[in-house]
């Protein structure tokens, strides 16, 4: 359900009734947790298309030795046990096929979406024969796609084939007049959920929600009212049932302590200068490459432990592809 009160979020209704009704590629863009994803359903399931399917695709969770298969489909004995099997827009024929975080594809496997983006027609791993479908495009992104085309990281043609309409949905912090309607209503959710009492908002409440940054944006708004109420149990909710994960308003994680390793300038003040004659093996500085893989490491631990170890949500924040953090978690055995 796609709330809000506010002029932009009414500009966007606007905008998603319009395109409810044709077959534009949309690009959607914000940040994590503005609702992408509800803006996308709301193009759906508002046009024609609502009986025929709404298939979502995690881009960035694809494994690029699988990427062919999974979206085009393969038939049986194309590989070593396959049996007959539909790819995501066999999947979504007469209906939507949602790319979700379509920045995280690696460049190498973006040429499998042009040609049928361009003719509507795949041809299954294996197959003889090509198949058409009927499948409308909308693409999601949290990363600025122009600024990967610009960095060679995305292809042009596949970016102008994905963009017949851009929606960009601004922060919930941009958007303040939209928090408390929000709230209001997952409180009434919630509570029926638990079987308690729908709580009121006390007034130093909603102050301390309307002047929160949300930098997990309406997800997290979600997820702390859920919290709040569980707390509560009915009772008036206060400033201290609403758990925020940054009360300082800091958008940054913390800093991580505790981790085993030293810090790699953490050197003594007895160090020996490089131009005093010494053996340099004794200095207890680390060679450049060394020095950094600990910093990495040491980063993405910070940003898994603040994620709560949702490692999609981690190689979003880090801005790589989640197959890329799953080689690094490897490499530094995390």
């Amino acid at each position: 359900m796609l709330l809000g009160e506010s002029d932009i979020m009414k500009t966007l209704h606007t905008t998603i009734h319009q395109l409810s009704t044709n077959r534009l590629p949309v690009l959607i863009t914000g940040e994590t947790g503005v609702g992408k994803g509800l803006v996308a359903q709301a193009i759906h399931f508002g046009g024609p298309r609502q009986s025929k399917p709404f298939v979502p695709v995690n881009c960035g969770a694809i494994p690029s030795t699988l990427s062919e298969s999974a979206f085009f489909g393969h038939v049986r004995g194309a590989f070593t046990g396959a049996e007959d099997h539909k790819g995501y827009f066999e999947s979504a024929n007469g209906g939507t096929l949602f790319l979700d975080e379509i920045g995280d594809m690696p460049i190498e496997d973006q040429t499998t979406l042009l040609h049928v983006l361009d003719d509507s027609t795949i041809m299954p791993v294996g197959a003889t024969e090509s198949k058409k479908v009927d499948v409308r495009v909308i693409a999601a992104t949290n990363v600025g796609l122009s600024a990967r085309v610009n960095a060679k990281l995305f292809r042009p043609d596949l970016y102008y084939r994905l963009t017949g309409m851009i929606i960009s949905i601004p922060p919930l912090r941009d958007r303040t007049e939209d928090i408390l309607p929000i709230a209001e209503l997952y409180l009434s959710q919630f509570a029926t959920q638990m079987g308690v009492l729908t709580p009121p908002l006390t007034p130093e409440a909603s102050a301390a929600l309307e002047t929160y940054p949300f930098p997990g944006n309406v997800r997290e708004l979600i997820h702390i009212i859920e919290g709040a109420v569980m707390i509560s149990q009915g009772a008036a909710i206060q400033p201290e049932h609403l758990r925020f994960r940054f009360p300082d308003a800091d958008v940054l994680p913390p800093p991580v302590t505790g981790i085993d390793e030293p810090s790699p300038l953490n050197v003594p003040d007895s160090a020996p200068h490089p131009d005093t004659e010494t053996d340099m093996s004794e200095v207890p500085f680390l060679p450049l490459n060394e020095a950094l893989a600990r910093y990495e490491r040491q980063y993405i631990y910070q940003v898994l432990d603040w994620t709560g170890g949702n490692k999609a949500a981690a190689a979003r924040l880090l801005n790589i592809p989640q197959r890329t953090l799953y080689r690094k978690l490897a490499k530094y055995n995390l």
